[in-house]
C-alpha cells in the first residue's frame, strides 16, 4: 500500500510540474491606442495584472526591447512624419540617445549581449529593407549587403554570427550570416520564414513560419547527422507570431489569434503548459518581452 501511495504521489508531482506555468515578474511591450503607440510594462497583481505606461510621447514608438547590459530600453520612434529613428531610454525613462538616418527609417533594434553593437534594419523610401549594424552610441548604420536581397528581423547567434530573414523569389528564407566574411548560409526556405529569436542563455533558436494562411512558431535545431531541422512548437490553428523567450530560456511568449482576437500566451518549454496573459485593452500589442524581476524593479523605481 505504501509503495502504491508513493507511486501515486510521484505521478501527481510529475503531472503538476509538467502543467505548472510560472508567471513572469514583468512584460515589456508596445501597445496601440487611439492610433498612437507607447511602451508599457505589465506586472502580475493577484489573478489579473497591472499595466503601467512607461512612455506617453506624442510620437509613435515601436520595437521596444530591454538591453540588460546597459540598463536601457531601445525602441524606434517617429522623429518626423513617417520617418523613424532609434532611441535609448534609461531606467528613469529619459531619452539619453537618438539616432536618425538620412536615407531611411531605422527599426527592429537587437542589442548585443557582449558589446556595444546593435542589429537593426533600415527601411528605404522605395520599400526596400536593409539589414545592418551600428555601434552604440557614436556609430551610424552599416548595411549587410548580400546579393541585392532585402532582409528582415535579426538575432544574435554569437559575437561573429547572426540569423536573419531574406526576401527571395521563393518567399522569406532564414539565413545565418558570418559577420567576418559576409557569407550567408540558407537554413530554411519556401513559404515565409521570419521573426527569428535566439535565447542567449540556452542557445535555442525560434522563428515564425507561415504557409498559406497558417502561421506557427517553430524551433530550429541540428539532428544527429548535423542537418538543419525544425519542429512546430505551437501548432497554430490560425496565426501565431512574435516569439520571444524569458532570460533563463524556460518560457516562450508569443501572440496568438484565438477566438477571433490576438492574445498574449506564455508557454513552458519543458512541459508545454500554456497560459494567457491579459495585457490590457489595446487595439494592438507588439512583441511582448519577459523581464527579470530585478529589471522590473529597476524600471518601476526609476519611474517613481
Amino acid at each position: 500500500m505504501k509503495i502504491r501511495l508513493l507511486l501515486l504521489w510521484l505521478l501527481l508531482a510529475i503531472t503538476a510540474g509538467a502543467s505548472a506555468q510560472e508567471t513572469p515578474a514583468g512584460i515589456l511591450f508596445v501597445g496601440v491606442k487611439n492610433e498612437s503607440s507607447d511602451i508599457y510594462l505589465w506586472q502580475p497583481d493577484g489573478s489579473e495584472g497591472v499595466v503601467t505606461a512607461l512612455t506617453q510621447t506624442p510620437q509613435k514608438e515601436g520595437n521596444a526591447c530591454w538591453w540588460p547590459r546597459k540598463g536601457l530600453i531601445l525602441a524606434s520612434r517617429e522623429l518626423s512624419e513617417n520617418h523613424y529613428g532609434l532611441v535609448a531610454m534609461n531606467e528613469k525613462l529619459e531619452t539619453v540617445w537618438q539616432l536618425e538616418d538620412p536615407l531611411g527609417s531605422l527599426g527592429w533594434p537587437v542589442p548585443s549581449p557582449w558589446d556595444d553593437r546593435i542589429l537593426c534594419v533600415r527601411g528605404m523610401s522605395d520599400g526596400f529593407v536593409q539589414t545592418g549594424v551600428l555601434s552604440f552610441p557614436d556609430g551610424s548604420f552599416e548595411p549587410f549587403e548580400f546579393d541585392g536581397l532585402a532582409g528582415g528581423q535579426l538575432s544574435w547567434l554569437a559575437e561573429d554570427r547572426i540569423m536573419l530573414s531574406r526576401v527571395t523569389a521563393a518567399g522569406f528564407a532564414l539565413t545565418h550570416r558570418d559577420l567576418n566574411s559576409g557569407a550567408e548560409e540558407v537554413i530554411t526556405s519556401g513559404g515565409q520564414n521570419w521573426q527569428s529569436h535566439v535565447n542567449q542563455q540556452t542557445g535555442r533558436m525560434f522563428f515564425v513560419r507561415r504557409a498559406g494562411q497558417i502561421s506557427s512558431i517553430f524551433e530550429l535545431f541540428k539532428d544527429a547527422q548535423n542537418r538543419w531541422q525544425y519542429e512546430n512548437l505551437t501548432n497554430a490553428r490560425t496565426y501565431d507570431w512574435q516569439p520571444a523567450t524569458s532570460p533563463d530560456g524556460r518560457t516562450l511568449i508569443y501572440r496568438s489569434l484565438r477566438d477571433g482576437r490576438f492574445a498574449t500566451v506564455i508557454r513552458d518549454l519543458a512541459g508545454g503548459a500554456e497560459k494567457r496573459i491579459d495585457l490590457g485593452d489595446f487595439a494592438q500589442v507588439f512583441f511582448p518581452t519577459i523581464l527579470e524581476r530585478a529589471d522590473v524593479e529597476r524600471l518601476i523605481a526609476g519611474r517613481e
